[in-house]
């Protein structure tokens, strides 16, 4: 009884953190208000309010994944909790700039990059097993949700005024109270000093190869961003709010793969993540053979849980193959790595599409085709999944 209640106690931190994790894309919205209330600013400026934050978190990714290893799990939420408030809740009292929100986009950034450290650690520390990887799904379920809510949310106080998106942020208080009361207060080692001496070794062969994987997963998905809107334009599909409604298939992906990532992962076995890339390449084959708006949404959909599938199963994984105390630096570095491919999507392509299509649009679907073929293969060859699982069952 006593465990089942602190079970839940801590299902409640956890819940507290995914719901403000995906919290700065409340901010995307609001872009062009702001462009209009500072009119001799750089464009390139004010676009960067919505994505510098991405910088800033992958550097705090990296770092937090070595002082979780210093200090406990609730030290580290509180942390990344206050600086994700301060730099949210400031701009409400000082916007004179867009120097001065580029600066708080940065404060926001560190503290995303804080939770998504602490995050999965602690979701790793609290459940084992079948349980543990339905806990991986459920966050990215959560995160995903709440992302869609924060975005339509952010597009509705916009049109009122943009300082408005700021007030959104209050949620952290909320998020940070709670985190006080049910984010356990020990160290990775004190949850898992359990642990038996196979499972306090660290493969890291097998890490370092599903990291990389997820890194360049990030890099196939991120890249249907830039690219939606002007396929559906230059198919004539729709203009950008379909575009809008096309990329929520992506997110909707992800909330259904969190969902049934059991399912799936009895479904496919140890070829569940070669079967997410296999989801990657057919998505892709939709966009070049059909130009219709309902080809483009499964394609969205296919693509999305490619991607949501591997970000769900890797971390899983590696949550079995590194032991207790290294676990946070390895999720440290997993999460800088996938932010890194987010950012690095377009210029990939851009070097890339060109030589399998004189047509960069439809080579950029080319190159996810052979890309996401060649991991696959390489998944199926290895047997990588299956290497890793066996080691999940023997710990």
């Amino acid at each position: 009884m006593h465990l089942t209640k602190n079970r839940l106690s801590i299902l409640v931190g956890i819940i507290a953190l995914t719901t403000v994790t995906r919290l700065d894309s409340v901010m995307a919205p609001s872009i062009v208000k702001i462009q209009q209330a500072f009119p001799h600013a750089d464009p390139t400026q004010v676009e960067s309010i919505a994505s510098i934050g991405d910088v800033a978190s992958m550097i705090a990714s990296f770092i937090f994944g070595f002082i979780l290893t210093k200090i406990t799990y609730k030290k580290a939420a509180v942390i990344g909790l206050t600086l994700l408030a301060a730099g949210g809740l400031l701009p409400i009292f000082i916007h004179q700039s867009v120097g001065q929100l580029i600066f708080f986009a940065l404060i926001v950034g560190f503290g995303s990059g804080a939770i998504t450290t602490v995050l999965p650690s602690l979701s790793a520390a609290s459940y084992q097993g079948e349980r543990r990887s339905n806990q991986f799904g459920f966050n990215v379920a959560l995160e995903d949700g709440f992302a869609m809510v924060w975005i339509v949310l952010g597009g509705f106080l916009a049109n009122i005024s943009w300082v408005h998106n700021y007030y959104v942020y209050g949620i952290t208080i909320v998020a940070l109270i709670l985190a006080w009361l049910f984010v356990p207060d020990t160290h990775p080692t004190d949850t898992n000093s359990q642990q038996t001496s196979h499972t306090s070794r660290n493969h890291w062969t097998l890490i370092i190869s599903l990291i990389v994987i997820s890194m360049l997963v990030e890099i196939l998905v991120a890249v249907m961003s830039n690219k939606m809107a002007i396929y559906l334009h230059q198919y004539q599909i729709g203009g950008p709010s379909t575009s809008g409604q096309a990329l929520l298939f992506v997110r909707a992906a992800s909330i259904v793969a969190g969902i049934l990532i059991s399912l799936y992962r009895k479904t496919f076995g140890n070829y569940l993540l070669a079967a997410g890339f296999g989801a990657i390449v057919v998505g892709a084959s939709l966009f070049i053979f059909f130009h219709a708006f309902w080809s483009s949404a499964l394609g969205a959909f296919l693509i999305g849980t490619g991607g949501s599938v591997t970000l769900i199963t890797v971390p899983f994984l590696l949550s079995n193959l590194a032991s207790a105390k290294v676990y946070p630096i390895v999720m440290g570095t997993f999460s800088a790595l996938t932010s890194l491919g987010f950012a690095f999507s377009a210029w990939f392509f851009k070097f890339t599409a060109p030589l399998f299509n004189q047509d960069t649009l439809i080579g950029t679907f080319e190159a996810m085709i052979a890309l996401s073929a060649v991991i696959a293969i390489f998944l199926v060859v290895t047997n990588l999944q299956k290497r890793a699982s066996r080691l999940e069952t023997e710990a």
